[in-house]
């Protein structure tokens, strides 16, 4: 990946932005920065300094337990990083690295950087002599450059998918009245680790009767049952980047009732996937598949956005929802994921993710959309 480009690209945006440098603490946006996999874990452990002057190297901040692999590929990189692993705080390392020149200087932060380090930072930098530091709060500084994604990103992200469609396949042999949601969970985390993930993408979701209404429901020891609608959230983790997908089944025959429920929204997915292109915003996006939800007689049971942006993190800009208004672009990766959720019976959920291209929007999901009777 190239971390150069990235840099270079930040850096341009501070200078439009009449910024000096920006202070990092987000563990994906500096694996995003530095392009170094496997290295970091979920811990914000690191402080990323990045300045307007394209002459300037960026700095890293971490500590013992990652530097030894962090100078190890930067050193692969060519050594652009400058990683210090001095035993100090976040703080006072910025502002060791903000006493050089120039005197005035405006210096972003993220608008959602922790309470404890604000103020360790705005005490350690009013201690400066003879400098003046402004912070200036800013949101989604590299989250929104992150958003479009290269060609390195995206074949990442496919070979993701494919651990993850394959775990479907698997499924479908493995579900059974008996199992509980638990040791259904189980089966798909180990399928995938087995099959090279990484790990898990996210906490995955197995939820059966009654429970699958309950959009983020959490594994429990309930048993699935004949006739249970069962539903799989779920994802695969490589190169740092994940997948995310989920799949609803019936254990036995369907009921009429699930069939019409899985009928709308399997409509309201295929429609909103259709629309998706350049140009297209969040909110238009969710209201093709909100409008056939509702027309086919299930108004205010998809109480949920229709999808989200997927990448280092699981949930990433772009947003597809009703407040959502910023346009696509190419390069976007999302999933769409409408759902209908009957409370006390059962809920249905499809979903695929892909990329926005120029035409419209490539899938990466291969996993079949009908509905699979068990």
């Amino acid at each position: 990946m190239q971390s150069n480009s990235r840099i270079e690209r930040l850096a341009l945006v501070l200078r439009e932005k009449k910024l000096h440098a920006c202070l990092i603490t987000h563990t994906a946006d500096i694996r995003w920065l530095t392009g170094f996999a496997g290295v970091f874990d979920e811990e914000q452990a690191h402080l990323a300094v990045l300045f307007a002057d394209p002459l300037r190297p960026p700095e890293l901040h971490t500590d013992s337990r990652y530097s030894e692999a962090l100078r190890t590929c930067d050193a692969d990189r060519g050594g652009l990083w400058h990683i210090c692993d001095e035993r100090i705080g976040h703080s006072k390392f910025a502002a060791g690295v903000l006493a050089a020149k120039p005197r005035k200087q405006r210096i972003a932060i993220e608008a959602d950087l922790r309470l404890n380090q604000y103020r360790a930072l705005e005490k350690t930098l009013a201690s400066m002599k003879e400098k003046s530091v402004r912070l200036v709060e800013l949101s989604d500084l590299v989250t929104s450059l992150r958003a479009v994604k290269d060609a390195e990103e995206i074949a990442a992200l496919r070979a993701a998918q494919a651990i993850t469609d394959a775990a479907f396949q698997h499924m479908l042999e493995f579900l059974r009245p008996g199992i509980t949601e638990q040791e259904a969970a189980c089966e798909l985390d180990f399928f995938m680790r087995r099959n090279g993930s990484e790990g898990v993408a996210f906490a995955t979701i197995v939820a059966s009767g009654p429970n699958s209404a309950r959009p983020h429901a959490v594994p429990g020891g309930r048993e699935l049952q004949r006739g249970d609608i069962v539903l799989m959230d779920y994802g695969a983790r490589l190169g740092d980047y994940r997948s995310d997908m989920t799949r609803t089944v019936v254990l036995g025959p369907a009921s009429e009732r699930q069939r019409e429920v899985y009928a709308a929204v399997l409509a309201a997915q295929t429609a909103a996937r259709a629309a998706l292109r350049p140009g297209v915003t969040g909110a238009e996006a969710h209201r093709v598949a909100e409008d056939i939800i509702n027309q086919a007689g299930f108004e205010g049971r998809f109480g949920h956005g229709l999808g989200h942006g997927v990448g280092i993190d699981i949930h990433e800009l772009p947003v597809l929802a009703p407040k959502q208004n910023k346009p696509l672009v190419a390069g976007h990766v999302v999933t769409v994921e409408p759902g209908i959720y009957l409370p006390g019976e059962f809920g249905v959920r499809i979903e695929d993710f892909g990329v926005v291209t120029p035409d419209g929007y490539d899938i990466f999901t291969q996993s079949p959309h009908q509905l699979f009777e068990l």
